[in-house]
């Protein structure tokens, strides 16, 4: 289940959105801006952040104090904004996309559905990417939080293929054929050890994508 930060102006408009994204199987925590330090702390879970502010200046002094947390320095952003506002937006960098309100309910989630869509879904000629960690096909490169992160050739053909191939369970042994090829004279313990590698580079959190299925091998899953 996606997990949500909305923060914004405390009234009605904002439980009605937060109630509005419940119904539809979204987690949101709710939030004033002034809690923003202390939200972002919560075991770092959110998947999205939704920012409200009817003042321009506001929205982008929201977005700079986020980048400056380190639990959500990288969180994906959409503003929700007036009308009015639409001309200055572009004043407001780090924002994945915007929602001018009032929206109908549908509108919203399938705002949010369509961001994390793209989050996490291959981009064709680039690469993919599943929040935190950017995997670059064509430059053979992984950033991890915007950083490059040092994989040796196998952990990134391993890190690729699971990535590609998202959802579908692979035995040790269609690893070892896929990645080191039929020839390779190792055992299937190459696998893990190459896995338990990449989740260590990973990080706890983002590691978690790499699923291991019991008595069966590993996947790399749709989202966390």
């Amino acid at each position: 289940m996606e997990a949500l930060l909305l923060i914004g102006s405390e009234g009605a408009d904002q439980r009605r959105l937060k109630s509005n994204l419940l119904k539809r199987g979204f987690q949101v925590l709710a939030g004033q801006v002034e809690d923003l330090d202390r939200l972002c702390e919560r075991e770092g879970r959110f998947t999205l952040g939704l920012i409200e502010s009817a003042k321009t200046e506001r929205l982008q002094e929201l977005v700079q104090k986020m980048r400056r947390n380190l639990a959500c320095k990288e969180l994906p952003l959409i503003a929700l904004i007036q009308d009015s506002q639409l001309r200055e937006l572009a004043a407001v960098p780090g924002l994945e996309d915007f929602l001018i309100l009032p929206a109908e309910p549908e509108e919203i989630e399938a705002r949010v559905r369509f961001v994390l869509g793209r989050l996490n879904h291959p981009v064709p000629g680039t690469g993919m990417r599943f929040g935190a960690l950017e995997i670059h096909l064509d430059r053979y490169e992984v950033l991890l939080n915007r950083e490059p992160l040092e994989l040796t050739y196998k952990e990134f053909e391993l890190l690729k293929f699971l990535a590609t191939h998202r959802g579908r369970v692979f035995s040790r042994d269609q690893l070892l054929n896929q990645v080191w090829g039929y020839n390779f004279i190792g055992g299937t313990r190459t696998v893990d050890v190459h896995v338990r590698r990449l989740r260590a580079k990973l990080g706890p959190k983002v590691a978690a994508l790499i699923d291991t299925v019991r008595n069966v091998g590993y996947k790399f899953l749709e989202e966390l």
